[in-house]
């Protein structure tokens, strides 16, 4: 392949993908439409020598078939041992997914093709570096961008780097910082695409259109295209020819104007050739000849430059050539085009599509295919490409078949809920509501459009329709009962409390009426939970019992919400997982698996928490899955990130995460969630050290939730202990006492481990601050032993901290480097690595002058988390100074990574330190 104009980037990258450094590395490669980000990429490709390369080019008629970017990554690997030697559950889930076994009536469960992959990317990366290459990364499929997300999440030594381009805009941005979350800032490279130069446009000119322009015009098209070599090529096209009566040809008013002239210069059968592969969802070789009837014209438009072949894969040069193709044939040719391509394939799917395209009115054989094939995409995964298909399919039901048409919109409402496209539900129903009549019908209508708003991110605006459905249902008990266990937990997260416990109360009076024990034992535990949050008894509920069926379930799945919440809230950890373990189960029933909101962040805390870092991070994926349709994290998403993130010491991303879902969940009027997350951000700022700020982030959560009538100290004891450690380091030591007392209160009506061990803990940091840290330490060894009764490793690292402080004021010295080390061991092995390098700050080193007092500077700060700019900044001196230091270190520490090295001065010898500045050891 000729490139010219580019060896600096290729060069750039080609080093980037040659280097050996550990642990997973993405690299973006940014640029506009046409400016050759795909002719780098390919060249940095063919430059990685033997590497494993797993590639996709991603094309956007494949954006809602789920997994057809990760079918192109494992194209080529899928016959070795790396996919055929995987445990028989993931291969099966993977083999289902990537239809190599034709799936059956249950879809692939998404975790177990997330593992496939993982265990898959591992094992090929125990051999040689592996390269994942993704070229137009927002074109990539929703379901293969979470798996690779997971994936990356849960790399920690393994060489795999990430390859990718993004087109420039809006869209592109928008998977930009999506993609930079997945993986340490420092880890990131981003490269932007330059124009190409003056002479190397003239070359590329010359080269691909055997023609040399006089300076003039040459200065004329670099302007004009901008170094666009795309725009340029096609330019110079037209300019090529001998001058008009009115010399050079003037430039272009529009390029859709040149790329139709570039078109025309296609023979018929070419045109037609290249019409088929526009106009194809999965266009091949076989396909068009099966079309068109020969393969001359295919032949042609690649010698011609307008398609290029990838093997048996057609697909045009620029995607702006296939705009071109398609707006100069016409909507005639273009419908008679899909007829014969429906005629032509055998997945139903792609042949309802087809078929779609080419149906304006109504049509009721079309409408069944359409049904038909939403049928297998759900059975699949694929919610939105189901409701999608199953929109089309009521569009296209004929007047006479008024019930059809309805029952299409509802499931066409239910699929687009499940996947997350609130937005698109609301537009269906709104038009189901123009079809119904009053009563039963209407209700239903009313009470999807009500979860559809909520979908979308309104929480005030859902509650309407609720009450309005459940008017609409007088009389029919079987919908009252639903709507009104629905209307009470938006209300709760709407903040009106006492809006919710008169629907919970209405509810459980419904339930006993209609002798429903198991409704009446759902709207006990929801009345149970709503008292508690506004300060009433803590109580101690079974979980409920799931009666298993095809349809949502809605008193039992709130109670289930509602059961997760509260013993999250108390500390319950064992309790909350089964909770929410429940809820997925029961979602799986109704086929709305992905359709978990906040309750998906409480439970990424609950495993914060217990430790469980990386069932965080499956939690965390589970909410970005949810909330994927909108194309925007939802503020569920946010936040359950930022809990991973300020676990593991990830403090600034962590950060800017959360305050992008205190944001969204304010922008959504979700008050109760909004609580959460203030609480979050002040221990962030807690962590950070920014204690005036983190006692703002606390006293507004405190505000906010007494506004509502929620007992902070109820639902977020955690914000209290905060609360207490800001004041006390804050040296305002009588506000401290008369908060911890408060918490104190909490915890013995709460009567649970977990939160007797924040009261505790809050107790101890105030008793060792004013003058008693004989009394302070005993509390804190107290609370230590209720965290550890609790199962929450994290609060139990965080106690040891505060009571290896407390030790050392009492100069007990040996007894404070044991506690600090046990500590230091808890954070590592849950993997919370800014946390144990919180310990190394106050952990010896290593043997004396083993590290130069520059080395261990530098390892220090690397250590924390710092990157190589910031480090040469605090120290004033160069990045490659930093990065010889770094090495050094790293080689006489026996360590590969900026995690290992954290570890490493964590549980290094005792030993004293180099002598030199200080860090902060605040917690």
């Amino acid at each position: 392949m000729d490139v010219f104009g580019r060896a600096h980037e290729i060069g750039t990258i080609a080093t980037w993908i040659g280097d050996a450094a550990p642990g997973p590395r993405v690299g973006v490669l940014v640029g506009d439409m046409g400016a050759g980000k795909s002719t780098i990429w390919s060249a940095a490709l063919a430059a990685a020598g033997s590497r494993r390369v797993l590639a996709c080019r991603s094309d956007p008629r494949e954006t809602d078939l789920a997994y057809a970017g990760l079918g192109d990554l494992v194209r080529g690997v899928e016959d070795s041992p790396a996919v055929r030697d995987l445990p028989a559950p993931l291969f099966r889930a993977l083999a289902t997914a990537l239809w190599w076994e034709y799936p059956g009536s249950v879809p692939p469960d998404r975790r177990a093709v997330a593992l496939a992959v993982l265990e898959m990317v591992r094992r090929l990366a125990a051999d040689d570096t592996v390269l994942i290459a993704l070229d137009d990364l927002q074109s990539l499929d929703p379901a293969t961008e979470v798996v690779l997300s997971f994936v990356l999440r849960r790399l920690v030594h393994e060489p795999v780097k990430v390859l990718a381009t993004v087109g420039g805009g809006p869209h592109g941005a928008d998977h930009w910082p999506a993609l930079t979350q997945v993986v340490p800032a420092d880890r990131v490279t981003r490269w932007e695409t330059p124009p190409l130069s003056l002479d190397a446009l003239a070359t590329l000119v010359e080269r691909r259109h055997g023609t040399v322009l006089t300076r003039p015009v040459l200065r004329r098209l670099h302007e004009a295209c901008g170094g666009n070599p795309l725009f340029g090529l096609e330019m110079a096209r037209l300019w090529a020819g001998p001058p008009g009566p009115g010399g050079d040809p003037p430039l272009p008013d529009s390029l859709r104007h040149l790329l139709r002239a570039r078109i025309s210069a296609l023979s018929a059968e070419a045109t037609e050739a290249a019409l088929v592969v526009a106009c194809a969802v999965r266009p091949t070789v076989a396909i068009i000849e099966q079309v068109t009837g020969e393969v001359t014209g295919l032949a042609e438009a690649v010698a011609r430059q307008v398609i290029v072949l990838d093997g048996e894969t057609p697909s045009f040069r620029n995607p702006l050539l296939r705009a071109a193709v398609l707006d100069a044939a016409g909507p005639l040719r273009r419908r008679e085009t899909h007829l014969r391509l429906a005629r032509s394939v055998s997945d139903v799917e792609e042949r309802a599509r087809h078929l779609a395209v080419t149906t304006s009115g109504p049509d009721a054989a079309v409408a069944v295919t359409l049904d038909a094939a939403a049928l297998i995409a759900a059975g699949r995964g694929a919610a939105l490409a189901a409701g999608e298909m199953a929109a089309h399919a009521a569009r296209l039901t004929p007047a006479d078949q008024r019930e059809i048409g309805q029952r299409r919109r509802f499931t066409a409402a239910r699929h687009l809920i499940a996947g997350g496209d609130g937005a698109t539900a609301r537009t269906v129903l709104e038009e189901a509501l123009a079809h119904c009549s009053p009563g039963p019908g209407r209700a239903k209508a009313y009470f999807l459009l009500g979860q559809a708003i909520f979908c979308a991110g309104d929480v005030p605006g859902s509650i309407t329709p609720l009450r309005q459905g459940r008017a609409e249902a007088a009389g029919q008990v079987e919908l009252v009962i639903p709507i009104t266990a629905v209307l009470a937990y938006f209300c709760m997260h709407h903040g009106d409390l006492p809006a919710a416990v008169a629907q919970a109360r209405e509810l459980l009076s419904l339930a006993r009426g209609a002798g429903d024990a198991a409704t009446a034992e759902a709207a006990t535990a929801i009345l149970a939970v709503l008292e508690f949050m506004g300060g009433g008894p803590a109580p101690d509920l079974a979980l409920p019992v799931h009666r298993r069926g095809p349809d949502p379930q809605a008193p039992f799945l709130v109670a289930l919400r509602m059961h997760g919440y509260l013993s999250r809230s108390r500390g319950d950890l064992p309790a909350a997982r089964a909770a929410f373990g429940a809820l997925r189960e029961a979602l799986a029933d109704t086929g709305a698996a992905d359709s978990a909101g906040w309750e998906t962040a409480w439970a990424a805390e609950v495993e914060c928490l217990a430790g469980d870092l990386r069932a965080a991070a499956r939690h965390a994926d589970l909410a970005a899955r949810a909330g994927q349709a909108s194309g925007r994290p939802s503020g569920a998403a946010l936040l359950a990130e930022a809990h991973l993130l300020a676990r593991r010491g990830e403090l600034d991303r962590a950060r800017r995460l959360a305050r992008d879902g205190l944001a969204a969940a304010q922008a959504a009027g979700h008050r109760t969630a909004a609580i959460g997350v203030l609480a979050l951000l002040g221990f962030i700022e807690l962590s950070d050290g920014d204690l005036m700020a983190a006692l703002r982030r606390l006293d507004a959560a405190g505000r906010l939730a007494g506004s509502l009538g929620v007992v902070l100290d109820t639902v977020h004891p955690a914000a209290g202990a905060d609360h207490v450690e800001a004041l006390v380091k804050l040296g305002r030591h009588d506000q401290a006492a008369e908060r911890a007392d408060r918490l104190h209160r909490a915890a013995q009506a709460a009567g649970r481990p977990a939160v007797r061990g924040l009261a505790g803990r809050a107790r101890g940091l105030l008793l060792t601050a004013t003058g008693s840290p004989k009394r302070g330490s005993g509390e804190l060894r107290a609370a230590a032993g209720e965290f550890s009764a609790a199962g929450m490793a994290f609060e139990l690292g965080r106690t040891l901290l505060a009571l290896g402080e407390a030790e050392t004021r009492l100069r007990r010295r040996e007894a404070a480097r044991r506690t600090a080390a046990r500590a230091g061991a808890i954070f590592t092995e849950i993997g919370a690595d800014g946390w144990a390098a919180r310990v190394s700050l106050r952990a010896p080193l290593a043997t004396p002058g083993f590290l130069t007092r520059s080395e261990a500077r530098v390892a220090l700060l690397a250590a924390e988390g710092r990157t190589n700019q910031e480090i040469a900044g605090e120290l004033a001196v160069g990045v490659k100074t930093v990065e010889s230091h770094l090495s050094s270190a790293y080689r006489k520490l026996g360590v590969r990574s900026r995690t290992e090295l954290a570890v490493r001065m964590a549980a290094g010898p005792d030993a004293e330190r180099p002598s030199f500045p200080a860090r902060p050891e605040h917690v």
